[in-house]
């Protein structure tokens, strides 16, 4: 079957049950590389079937955060390494014929064919037959985006994102001690104050970039001498169900995740200064010098990193253009731009770009009506028709196009089950 191209999809969608599999966890530890394009592909494959599908080095490279001076050779040479190192992750299982008896087995890796050309530096990958359950037609799935991964540089952090990541509409997990060591493969060795120290202070000041007013706590066993640690009980803000997906923006999740460090009640002003630096990928303590030297530019943007980035009509150098938002984006963005200033707390420059993102809401109206006219217009037709909307098929499977009118695909019946 040829190659499949289609744009790169920026969000993970993986059944839940890998998160529960043993067979699994050799993936969580994966050097960072590694990780970071097993999770890019994985993303790809989503609902694919076992088509092939194929990535070319540039859109690796801008997708997982390389260096610009690494070249395409060495990242075919990453790309190639990671799925030798998948080789170890493998389905096993045992038949028996019913007629003579005999046990067959059967071992299947999670990609049938990983091919790197050698010419062109493009990879394709297809998933096992076995595997198909991980990214296709899920019932119960986990949801995150790639840029919220990647930015993420300890095993643990990102072991734990993805976990809570499976209960991001609920807000609470709750994890007994044992089980907690073992689903993030915490050493036999580590005491609990090992655990505070080189697991749940990075877990805190990484995760608390992509879940709002992101908190750990500890219960206590009752009735018995002396205080014995139960559990980690973890807490933030419910997600919407369709939150960070269908108007997906790389610009909008980062200021939601500025705005979620700086507003995080249950850090401390230290803990705010390290989470930004993680998540800008700072030195730690550079955050902090900034603040004291003053003259901030923007509530959302370190200075270090405006002279970095090409200009826009937007003060902030990390916004894309004003014509490359959608009428739902700006929304997005008014809404953190708006709790920010109620605060006090938006800069000169932030203000200015609050005004343009205004005006792009007002100029971009046009798109929702076009939306809604057309929404209306199929399911007029399909009335029309005598089709039952509610029919299993149309259920699942209807998708409506906007492309004309620069709203993205979207689908109005998704039941969106996790």
């Amino acid at each position: 079957m040829p190659a499949k191209k289609r744009p790169v999809q920026k969000i993970i969608k993986i059944d839940n049950r890998f998160n529960d599999d043993p067979i699994f966890e050799p993936i969580d530890s994966l050097p960072e590389i590694n990780s970071n394009i097993f999770w890019l592909i994985a993303a790809q494959v989503k609902d694919q079937g076992n088509n092939l599908i194929t990535l070319s080095p540039e859109q690796i490279k801008r997708e997982i955060g390389y260096n610009s001076h690494i070249s395409n050779k060495q990242i075919a040479k990453n790309v190639d390494d990671t799925f030798s190192k998948l080789l170890t992750i493998q389905l096993s299982k045992e038949d028996v014929d019913e007629k003579t008896g005999h046990v067959t087995k059967t071992r299947e890796n999670i990609f049938q064919k990983s091919i790197v050309d050698t010419d062109t530096l493009e990879t394709s990958v297809e998933v096992s037959n076995s595997f198909l359950y991980l990214f296709n037609h899920l019932e119960h799935w986990t949801r995150f985006s790639i840029t919220q991964y990647v930015r993420l540089h300890s095993n643990y952090s990102r072991k734990l994102f993805r976990l809570l990541k499976q209960w991001r509409t609920t807000g609470k997990k709750e994890y007994p001690i044992e089980e907690f060591r073992k689903r993030l493969q915490i050493p036999k060795s580590y005491r609990p104050t090992d655990i505070d120290r080189r697991v749940l202070t990075i877990c805190k000041e990484e995760l608390s970039a992509n879940f709002q007013n992101f908190k750990i706590s500890k219960n206590y066993r009752k009735g018995v001498r002396g205080r014995k640690l139960e559990s980690y009980v973890f807490t933030w803000v419910p997600e919407m169900k369709n939150q960070q997906d269908i108007y997906y923006d790389s610009s909008i999740e980062g200021t939601n995740s500025v705005y979620y460090i700086k507003s995080n009640e249950n850090l401390t002003e230290k803990e705010k200064f390290r989470a930004l630096d993680r998540f800008f990928g700072f030195t730690l303590g550079t955050s902090l010098k900034e603040q004291k030297r003053g003259d901030i530019r923007s509530y959302f943007l370190p200075n270090k990193l405006h002279a970095k980035r090409k200009r826009t009509a937007f003060n902030r150098t990390d916004l894309k253009p004003l014509t490359q938002y959608k009428h739902v984006q700006f929304g997005q963005l008014i809404d953190v731009y708006e709790h920010v200033n109620k605060l006090g707390l938006l800069t000169d420059e932030d203000k200015q770009d609050l005004e343009l993102i205004k005006l792009g809401f007002e100029k971009t109206k046009g798109e929702v009506e076009i939306a809604e006219n057309a929404k209306n217009g199929v399911l007029s037709n399909l009335n029309a028709e005598g089709r039952d909307l509610y029919s299993k098929d149309v259920k699942s499977n209807l998708t409506l196009d906007f492309g004309q009118s620069g709203v993205e695909t979207m689908s109005f019946f998704d039941d969106d089950v996790e």
